[in-house]
C-alpha cells in the first residue's frame, strides 16, 4: 500500500512538491478534488509510472514515496501492480479508423498499436497523403503492371506486325495459316540475327511463288571432242596421201565430170552393162580400158577411205548440230538470267564447231579429184570451248533439276530464309522489350513478394496478410461486445451506445440504431472507462492485490448519468486493495463523498484536494487536506464564496489567474438563487438592484476574463480582479444580506 508522497520533483505543475508533514497518510480509499487544470491528471501519471520507475515524457522525474514495506524512488519498479484510468489511458485506449465509410472504434492500448501498425502498413500499401511522391506498393504495382502490358503489348505488335510481313514476304504460302504466336514460336528459336542481302532475298521469294518444272535433260555430246581429233588426224593423213595412174587431162581438169564418169564406170561393172546407160551405144574396149588406168584400185581406196571418213564428218556435224538448248522458260525463274547468259555464248561456238566441220570435209571433198597430189588441211576442229560452253549449259541445267528434285526442301528453306530474316529486322527491338518485360516483371515479383535481400521491404502479399493479421487480432483479442455493452448500460443508465464487432477488427457504435460518426469526449470516457474496468479482472492484474487510480471517470457526463457511473464505480473498485479516485465535478465528489464518510467506509478512507499556489509568479501544485466546506456542504459555493472571501493579490497576474472563473460561478449560483428563471446572467443580473455600473463591471470581469483564450492576461486584471471581487461581495450582501452573513458564519469567518 502506498502511504504518502514524500517528494516530486520534475513533474510539470508538481516541479518542487515536498510532503506536508500534517497531511494525513493514504488509506485504502483516497478521494482528490481539484479543479480542471490544477494538477489531478498530472498526479496520477506518477502512479503510472511507478511499476516501471521511469517517464519518457519526464526524464528528469524525482520522486520518493513511502509504501508498506519501504520507500521507493525514481529508476526503481514498484513491486506491486498499479492500473491508472486517466486522460492518457483515454487517449490511448481508444481511436476511430474509417473502412467502407463506416467509422470503426479501436478499444484497447494494444489494438491501438496494432491499428497504427496497421495504418503504417496501410500508407505502405496505398501511399502517404501527405507525401504526394508517395504513391504507395498498389499503385506502384499497377503502375507497374500497366508498364508490363503496354511493354507486352508493343511486343505482341511487332510479332503481329512481322507475321503479316512474313505472309507478304512468303507470297500467301503461309498467309493463311501464319500468325503472332507462330512468329513468336519462331523468334524463341532465333539465337542470333540471320539477315540475308536483297538479291538473296529476291530468290527466296520467287522459289515460294514458283510451281514445280519438270527435270530437263543435260546436253551431251560423249567424247567429241576425242572424235574431233581422230578426224582431223584422219584427214590430214588422207590428204597427204597419193594414187599412180593415166592421166585424163579432161577428167583432171573437170572433177565434176570425173566424179561422173566414175560413178558411170561402178554401175556398168556392176551390172555388167556393155551398152552405155546415156547414150545406148556400145562402149569401146579401149575407152574402158583407159578409164580404168584412170580410176585404178588404189585410188579407188583412196576415195574410199575419203568417203568413210565423210560419214564420220557428216555423223559428227549431224551430232554437233543437234544439240540444242532448251529454251529458258523450262527454267526457274530466278535460273533464266544466267542460263541466257551460257546459252549466248554456246550457240557462237557451236556455229563455229559445224563450220570448221564443214571446212575439212570441203577440203576432202578436193582430194577426190587430186588423189594423186599431196595436199595440206588447212581446217581444223576445235571443241574445248565449245564443250566448255555445254558443260556451262549443263551447270545451269543441273541447278534446275537439283531444285526441281529438292522442291519441297527449296520451298521450305526459302520459307525458313525468308521467315528468320523478316524476325531479325525485328530482333534488337524485342530483345529490348524482352529485357525490360523480364525487369518490369522482376520489379512486380518484388512489389509483391518482397526483396529476399532486403527483409526490411517487404511485399504487398505479406503487408496484406500481415493487416489482415492484425485486424483479426484486434477482432479476437477485443472484449466481447455483450460484456462491453451491459457494462456500458450499467455505467451510463441507459442503452443509448451499442457496440457490434466490425469484419475489419474493432468496432461500430451505433446511437439508437444508427451508426454514430462522432462521439462526445464524455461517450469516449466512458467507453474506456467501461473497457479499464472489464480490464482490471485480467491475468496479469489482481484487484484484491492491486492498486486501482482513476481520474475523473465522468468528465463531460451529464448529471443524470453520474449516479450511474457512480454505481458503477462503487461496484468496481470495492474490492480493491487501494484505490485513489480524483475529480473535478463537485456533483461527483458528493456522491463519493456520501459513500465513503459513512458506516464502515469512514475508517478506511481520506479526502485531499489538490491546490495551486504561486512561487516567483510560477504555478505550482500541492496536496492538501480537503476544505472542509467541501467535506460538510452540499454545494460547493460556499467554498467558492470563501475562496473570493479570503482573496488577496500580492500584485502579480498569477496570483490572480484563477480568480475570474471563480467570480462567475459564484455570481452564477448567486443569480439562480436570486432570479430563478432561464433567462441568462446578463438578463438575470439587470434584475438585480444594485450600482448599475458595478453591475456592469461584475459582467464584463466575470463574463470575458473567466473565458482564457491562451493569449495571456493584460496586466490591468490584477487591479481590475481586486476591484471585481470587491464589487461582487459588495452586491450579494447588499442584494441579500442575510444570507451574506449565512455563508461567512459558514466558512468559519466573522463579517464583523
Amino acid at each position: 500500500m502506498i502511504n504518502r508522497i514524500a517528494k516530486i520533483k520534475n513533474l510539470g505543475i508538481f516541479s518542487e512538491y515536498q510532503e506536508d508533514s500534517t497531511l494525513p497518510e493514504f488509506k485504502r480509499f483516497n478521494l482528490i478534488y481539484g479543479w480542471n487544470g490544477s494538477g489531478k491528471t498530472t498526479l496520477s501519471q506518477l502512479f503510472a509510472l511507478l511499476e516501471s520507475g521511469r517517464s519518457e515524457i519526464y526524464p528528469e522525474l524525482e520522486y520518493k514515496i513511502q509504501t508498506d514495506t519501504g520507500y521507493i524512488t525514481q529508476n526503481n519498479a514498484y513491486n506491486r501492480k498499479v492500473r491508472v484510468f486517466n486522460r492518457d489511458f483515454v487517449s490511448s485506449n481508444i481511436d476511430v479508423v474509417f473502412g467502407k465509410a463506416k467509422p470503426i472504434f479501436i478499444i484497447g492500448e494494444e489494438n491501438k498499436k496494432l491499428v497504427e501498425e496497421i495504418k503504417k502498413d496501410e500508407k505502405i500499401l496505398n501511399g502517404d497523403p501527405e507525401k504526394p511522391d508517395d504513391i504507395g506498393k498498389i499503385r506502384e504495382l499497377e503502375l507497374k503492371k500497366k508498364e508490363l502490358s503496354k511493354k507486352e503489348e508493343e511486343k505482341g505488335k511487332c510479332f503481329t506486325d512481322v507475321a503479316k510481313i512474313i505472309s507478304t514476304e512468303t507470297s500467301g504460302v503461309l498467309a493463311r495459316t501464319y500468325r503472332k504466336n507462330n512468329a513468336e514460336q519462331a523468334f524463341s528459336r532465333l539465337e542470333t540475327k540471320q539477315k540475308i542481302n536483297e538479291d538473296i532475298k529476291r530468290i527466296y521469294s520467287l522459289t515460294l511463288r514458283q510451281s514445280e518444272k519438270a527435270i530437263i535433260d543435260e546436253l551431251s555430246i560423249e567424247d567429241i571432242d576425242k572424235k574431233a581429233k581422230e578426224i582431223v588426224r584422219e584427214a590430214k593423213s588422207i590428204l597427204k596421201r597419193t594414187v599412180e595412174s593415166a592421166i585424163i587431162q579432161r577428167l583432171k581438169d573437170n572433177p565434176d565430170i570425173s566424179k561422173w564418169v566414175e560413178q558411170g564406170i561402178v554401175l556398168h561393172k556392176k551390172y555388167s552393162l556393155s551398152c552405155c546407160e546415156f547414150c545406148n551405144q556400145p562402149l569401146p574396149p579401149q575407152r574402158i580400158s583407159e578409164l580404168m588406168a584412170f580410176f585404178n584400185d588404189a585410188d579407188k581406196q583412196l576415195k574410199d577411205d575419203i568417203d568413210a571418213l565423210e560419214i564420220e564428218i557428216d555423223m559428227l556435224y549431224d551430232t554437233v548440230k543437234k544439240v540444242a538448248a532448251v529454251d529458258k522458260a523450262n527454267l526457274y525463274d530466278e535460273l533464266q538470267s544466267n542460263y541466257l547468259v551460257v546459252v549466248n555464248k554456246f550457240n557462237p561456238l557451236k556455229k563455229d564447231v559445224l563450220i570448221n566441220i564443214s571446212s575439212l570435209k570441203g577440203e576432202l571433198e578436193k582430194k577426190r579429184i587430186n588423189t594423186s597430189l599431196p595436199l595440206e588441211l588447212f581446217s581444223d576442229i576445235t571443241t574445248e570451248s565449245f564443250v566448255s560452253a555445254l558443260g556451262a549449259i549443263n551447270a545451269e541445267i543441273r541447278k534446275h533439276n537439283s531444285k526441281t528434285t529438292n522442291f519441297v526442301q527449296a520451298k521450305t528453306e526459302a520459307t525458313e530464309k525468308l521467315e528468320k530474316h523478316c524476325l531479325s529486322e525485328i530482333f534488337d527491338e524485342v530483345k529490348a522489350l524482352e529485357a525490360d518485360i523480364v525487369r518490369i516483371n522482376q520489379e512486380i515479383v518484388q512489389l509483391e513478394n518482397g526483396n529476399p535481400q532486403d527483409p526490411a521491404n517487404p511485399g504487398i502479399i505479406l503487408i496484406q496478410n500481415r493487416i489482415q493479421e492484425n485486424k483479426n487480432k484486434i477482432s479476437t483479442s477485443g472484449t466481447a461486445c455483450k460484456e462491453i455493452n451491459e457494462r456500458l448500460k450499467a455505467f451510463l443508465g441507459r442503452e443509448e451506445l451499442i457496440f457490434e464487432v466490425a469484419d475489419e477488427g474493432g468496432y461500430f457504435i451505433k446511437r439508437k440504431d444508427k451508426i454514430a460518426k462522432n462521439l462526445s469526449e464524455g461517450e469516449k470516457t466512458a467507453i474506456t472507462f467501461v473497457y479499464f474496468t472489464i480490464h482490471l479482472r485480467d491475468q496479469g492484474f489482481n484487484i484484491k492485490d492491486g492498486i486501482v487510480v482513476i481520474d475523473d471517470p465522468v468528465c463531460s457526463l451529464d448529471s443524470n448519468t453520474q449516479y450511474q457511473a457512480f454505481a458503477f464505480l462503487k461496484n468496481t473498485v470495492k474490492e480493491s486493495s487501494q484505490v485513489f479516485i480524483f475529480t473535478h465535478n463537485f456533483d461527483f465528489l458528493r456522491l463519493l463523498l456520501g459513500w465513503l464518510k459513512h458506516g464502515k467506509m469512514k475508517q478506511q478512507s481520506e479526502f485531499y484536494m489538490v491546490n495551486n499556489y504561486f512561487d516567483n509568479n510560477i504555478r505550482r501544485a500541492k496536496i492538501e487536506r480537503l476544505d472542509q466546506l467541501l467535506k460538510e456542504h452540499e454545494s460547493e459555493y460556499q467554498y467558492l464564496f470563501k475562496c473570493l472571501y479570503i482573496y488577496k493579490s500580492d500584485g502579480t497576474i498569477a496570483s490572480v489567474y484563477h480568480v475570474p472563473n471563480i467570480a462567475r460561478k459564484v455570481l452564477e449560483y448567486f443569480l439562480m438563487m436570486m432570479v430563478p428563471n432561464s433567462d441568462n446572467t446578463y438578463s438575470k443580473l439587470e434584475a438585480i438592484i444594485f450600482d448599475e455600473i458595478k453591475k456592469t463591471a461584475i459582467y464584463k470581469f466575470t463574463n470575458n476574463q473567466s473565458h482564457f483564450t491562451g493569449k495571456g492576461f493584460d496586466p490591468s486584471l490584477v487591479p481590475e480582479t481586486q476591484n471585481n471581487v470587491k464589487h461582487l461581495l459588495e452586491m450579494i450582501e447588499s442584494v441579500f444580506p442575510g444570507h451574506y452573513k449565512i455563508l461567512v458564519d459558514s466558512i468559519g469567518l466573522s463579517t464583523q
